[in-house]
């Protein structure tokens, strides 16, 4: 039997699924919530090309960048409803210009969130701002591939393990570029899901729309908002205001586990191109505009540099070449994967105990931290005063 990345280091991918001749490999979620690939072994014909695919088994290519970039989308407007810049809007747009393809994520109506092909024609309003959440790329592989075939123009948008999977599986064609999105992980899509029903439980309004980063709140304040069937704000909160999704995800307890062990966080990328948030903007080289909506550039291969020349000449794109250190000192997770904390490791224990169930973890969790947060309080105080503050623990008790 072929031996398939396991929960430390399966990203999701699905390369592998799609790859297997016989279609023996389905995606299943473990006790955590987690997707992960199990194969059938009464079909299974043990060719392993599904070892062979996996970029966790088989790493794919590195390149350290070789320019970096500020920039940000001529359109006021896509830069305002973008999470950062709207670069990927911009690639969106000129591959309309010119037919052709591209891959995106998009949130459907059930809070899943999907790899879907970006065509000519079709509105990519729905593939900008962010998305917090595992994006299930399982239909991707088969409807990209015809257009591969035909030459046309590919762009392949999604998080450098993605990235990965499709380069594993499509290669270096000429036809196709590859940009990765800087990532620092991933909580599994169950979790978005019932934060959505508990939410919706609470103020009594069923969702229509969900954004991580809503432009109207400001895009850099990472507000967790829904939005009615008439598009009124019904719930906004961030992390400061107890917004249980917000709070496990920005302090990096709610990941998949691979992402702790991540193969991808490091300044050699894996794509073309690179984009993200422009993290440490300015800390190396002054800068003489609005830091406010801007996104970092990292050209990686010769392609990714002819890519982002052509949204240059298409007038699409406004870029300010940085030094190459500024952004990777500036962001942790071009330098390493998220660390795990001990709070990591409590949600990792409650998650399974309390069957999946992500509120009732994250509010385990938080009680925990609230408790070892004031016990160190205590401790920080003078012997004397924490004998003190013991002893009437100890008569009330």
């Amino acid at each position: 039997m072929p031996e398939l990345a396991g929960y430390n280091d399966c990203t999701g991918c699905q390369a592998c699924k799609f790859i297997c001749p016989k279609r023996c490999i389905e995606m299943r979620e473990n006790d955590a919530g987690v997707v992960l690939p199990k194969i059938d072994a009464s079909c299974c014909i043990e060719c392993k090309t599904c070892e062979k695919i996996c970029p966790a088994q088989n790493p794919v290519k590195f390149n350290s960048p070789k320019r970096v970039y500020a920039a940000w989308n001529t359109s006021p407007f896509q830069r305002n409803i973008s999470a950062s810049g709207g670069i990927a809007s911009a690639i969106y747009m000129w591959l309309k210009n010119i037919g052709g393809i591209s891959t995106g994520a998009f949130i459907d109506s059930d809070w899943s969130v999907k790899i879907c092909i970006f065509r000519p024609g079709d509105s990519f309003d729905r593939l900008s701002n962010s998305k917090y959440s595992y994006s299930d790329p399982s239909e991707i592989y088969e409807e990209v591939r015809p257009y591969i075939k035909e030459g046309k123009i590919v762009v392949f948008i999604g998080l450098p393990c993605q990235i990965a999977g499709y380069k594993k599986t499509f290669g270096n064609k000429d036809n196709l570029y590859y940009v990765d999105l800087v990532c620092h992980g991933v909580a599994p899509n169950s979790y978005l899901r019932q934060h959505i029903s508990k939410i919706e439980q609470k103020v009594g309004v069923r969702a229509a729309e969900m954004s991580f980063r809503a432009p109207e709140m400001g895009t850099a304040n990472y507000y967790f908002t829904l939005y009615d069937n008439d598009g009124k704000i019904s719930y906004a909160k961030r992390s400061i205001d107890g917004d249980n999704y917000n709070i496990a995800f920005h302090r990096g307890y709610s990941y998949r586990e691979n992402c702790y062990h991540c193969h991808y966080a490091r300044p050699e990328r894996c794509s073309d191109l690179t984009i993200g948030d422009y993290h440490g903007l300015g800390k190396l080289q002054p800068c003489d505009f609005d830091n406010d909506n801007v996104s970092v550039i990292l050209a990686n291969t010769d392609k990714g540099n002819e890519l982002l020349k052509r949204l240059i000449d298409a007038e699409l794109v406004a870029v300010y070449e940085r030094p190459v250190e500024e952004p990777i000192q500036g962001d942790s997770q071009l330098r390493h994967p998220t660390l795990k904390s001990k709070f990591r490791y409590d949600f990792e224990k409650y998650i399974v105990r309390y069957n999946g169930n992500f509120e009732m973890t994250v509010t385990k969790v938080l009680k925990n931290q609230k408790q070892r947060e004031a016990a160190t309080r205590v401790y920080s105080l003078p012997k004397r005063v924490v004998k003190k503050i013991l002893r009437i623990c100890h008569i009330c008790n």
